[in-house]
């Protein structure tokens, strides 16, 4: 009888373990990164694609995903408040509040538009602490295309200026969960690989 119970036992161990899913990486297609910068300790994590339930998600997934006992990481939205905008203004007076050393910013590629503002930088010259970027704060519909590129930046607020950026493509997936959670695996792994979590 204990081998037939041992047997079920490992019967519904094995069928749950088959049942789990596993995040596998985006393809990550570029990546800036300067050896000698060092790792920072307090995170403003930025989300702006998406609509605002989407950004909510991520932003807390990933503040979630890299901290640890060297890293404290806060969504934007709850320092901003719900639905918060993206301005210049308000990103200082945070990092003047609550001591971030760095802001981690995360785009749709393309999502920022020149003609809003004619001369701005756009594109992998984005400048999050040099200008505004009034597109940011609309909501975006991320299409449940065959491919999708995000931009993910990491900015000194002591230097304020990009020390660090990836372009991330998410192939076939079906669901925003989905996408959040290849994402959100994607750039921590990165940050981690680079020595930019924790000094």
């Amino acid at each position: 009888m204990r081998a037939v119970r041992f047997a079920i036992l490992l019967a519904t161990i094995s069928a749950l373990v088959a049942c789990a899913t596993t995040v596998t990486p985006a393809t990550v297609i570029r990546t800036r990164y300067n050896p000698d910068q060092e790792g920072f300790s307090r995170f403003l994590i930025i989300s702006v694609a998406g609509d605002y339930a989407t950004r909510a998600s991520f932003e807390r997934q990933l503040a979630a995903e890299i901290t640890s006992d060297r890293v404290t990481a806060s969504p934007y939205y709850t320092i901003i408040g719900r639905n918060p905008q993206v301005t210049r203004d308000f990103i200082d007076n945070a990092i003047n509040v609550r001591g971030f050393d760095a802001v981690l910013l995360t785009r749709q590629q393309g999502q920022e538009q020149e003609s809003v503002s004619p001369g701005r930088p756009i594109g992998n010259q984005l400048d999050l602490f040099s200008f505004d970027y009034p597109e940011f704060n609309r909501d975006v519909q991320i299409r449940q295309a065959q491919a999708i590129t995000f931009s993910t930046e990491l900015y000194s607020a002591s230097e304020r200026r990009k020390v660090w950026s990836i372009n991330t493509l998410s192939i076939d997936k079906s669901t925003a969960e989905d996408l959040i959670a290849e994402q959100v695996f994607t750039i921590a792994t990165q940050l981690r690989d680079d020595d930019l979590l924790g000094p």
